[in-house]
């Protein structure tokens, strides 16, 4: 577990990255070293060049390396002097403090008359380090010409880089040991708050929904992963508390019918003596038999439309076709209280739209069916088509009872009734309007709602022509 940890790992990456850094910097430092000492030791030696050419004048006689001799007297100290003719004769020589002098090589004395000088580093040598050799061509009045070597020793060069070595390879642990250390240290302070806000979410339950994780004033990527656990947190108060009013809902309806059953079969055992009453008993637990079963029969429809497990069939239709249909359908409905039901096509041409025919023929007649239920005898109801830019607009209107504000931002949870007793009367299950909000939903659509008490109310429902989006389920 702990080198799974995330502080190991920063530490051990920062600790690689140090090592990588340190390999690469010492590797430059170096070469540039090298690279500078050797410049250094070439300019020294191209500097002592600046005389030779006064060494040709007066190289005769006996006294021929005077000159040579006077030149290297001035600088000696530490340096490798020859003067060699174009045969490759040793004329004359000194050397100083370097006692190993480099073998002649006419190859260097071919390249050194064709450009005048010759840098290079000779390892002819019998000493530990090369040595580094200058070969200057001076040329003579009688077409002959003389070469003057000059060397220094790099055994200065070498040592230097021989310390850098040593340095870096012993302080170079103790840095990666400070920047482990360090961050270590850092990696524990950037994961602190992590660690809190691991120990605050493992506080959290269902029993505590509502407990939120403290937010950083920083405003960095923690703060907003604070903030973004928060609105999960929210939304999953939010569903639980859905769930949790969802099965006490469910379980009251159903708990009422059953009781209303078993009230009732009690009673028939008891005192019922003819067939009439054990009939009357029979149709009345039939009735209460299929109140159960339209609230079941909804309830799956609702949470397999949720859960995606029925897909919309998105084909083209006719919205008209399915409204004539539908206000056809609706006139029955209201013939018995004898309400006016009114279809008004405001549109000039048929209007096709992309949905689910058979989930819309029932959102629709659910809102025609409690438009009627819900208006009192005599009473009026219309059905409008419109269309906008994007949108098929239908509204279904009443003349109703109406509902009142309060209650109007629920009338679409599941099982929400404004007035228990007459809708149970009217045999409603408190999930039709639910149906609607999901199926419009599932359209890519919305449903609104407007309404007075005692004037009646307005369902506006607006589905896109083009379809559901590119998210929606569909078969």
């Amino acid at each position: 577990m702990f080198f799974r940890s995330l502080r190991f790992r920063l530490t051990a990456w920062y600790s690689l990255t140090i090592v990588m850094v340190l390999a690469m910097s010492g590797f430059i430092w170096h070469h540039q070293l090298s690279r500078s000492l050797l410049q250094q030791a070439d300019q020294r030696l191209i500097k002592l060049t600046e005389q030779g050419p006064a060494l040709a004048q007066g190289f005769s006689g006996p006294e021929r390396c005077g000159s040579f001799y006077e030149f290297v007297r001035r600088h000696r100290e530490g340096h490798f002097f020859r003067l060699l003719n174009a045969r490759g004769q040793n004329l004359c020589s000194e050397y100083g403090s370097i006692d190993d002098s480099p073998a002649i090589n006419m190859a260097s004395l071919q390249r050194a008359a064709s450009h005048g000088m010759l840098l290079e580093t000779s390892n002819d040598t019998a000493g530990v380090d090369p040595m580094r050799l200058l070969t200057l061509a001076i040329p003579l009045q009688n077409q002959d010409m003389l070469f003057l070597q000059i060397g220094t020793g790099t055994g200065l060069v070498h040592e230097s880089l021989r310390e850098l070595r040593t340095t870096m390879l012993v302080f170079s642990p103790l840095v990666l040991l400070t920047v482990a250390m360090m961050g270590w240290f850092l990696a524990g302070r950037t994961l602190a708050p992590v660690e809190n806000l691991t120990r605050a979410m493992r506080r959290i339950n269902v029993d505590n929904l509502s407990h939120r994780l403290p937010v950083r004033s920083s405003g960095d990527e923690l703060a907003l992963l604070s903030t973004s656990f928060n609105s999960m947190l929210e939304r999953l108060e939010e569903s639980f508390r859905k769930i949790k009013q969802f099965s006490g809902d469910a379980s009251h309806e159903l708990r009422t019918p059953l009781t209303i059953l078993r009230g009732e079969t009690e009673v028939a055992l008891r005192w019922a003596k003819t067939p009439e009453d054990f009939r009357k008993v029979l149709k009345s637990g039939m009735e209460e038999i299929d109140r159960m079963s339209r609230i079941i029969e909804d309830l799956l429809l609702l949470a397999k439309s949720e859960g995606g497990e029925k897909p919309l069939a998105i084909r083209e239709m006719s919205l008209s076709d399915l409204l004539q249909e539908l206000y056809l359908q609706g006139r029955s409905l209201a013939q018995p209280k004898s309400i006016d039901l009114v279809l008004h096509p405001n549109v000039t041409e048929e209007i096709r739209i992309l949905g689910d025919k058979m989930r819309l023929r029932q959102v629709f007649l659910n809102l025609i069916a409690n438009a009627v239920n819900y208006t009192p005898d005599g009473g009026r109801v219309e059905i409008a088509l419109s269309v906008n830019d994007d949108d098929a607009i239908v509204t279904v209107s009443d003349t109703g009872i109406g509902i009142p504000a309060e209650h109007l931002p629920h009338i679409f949870d599941r099982f929400y009734r404004v007035d228990r007793a007459r809708n149970r009367d009217d045999g409603g299950t408190g999930l039709g309007l639910a149906i609607v909000d999901s199926f419009v939903k599932a359209h890519g659509g919305q449903v609104e709602v407007t309404s007075e008490p005692g004037e009646g109310s307005v369902f506006t429902v607006f589905l896109p022509r083009k379809g559901p989006g590119p998210d929606a389920t569909t078969a």
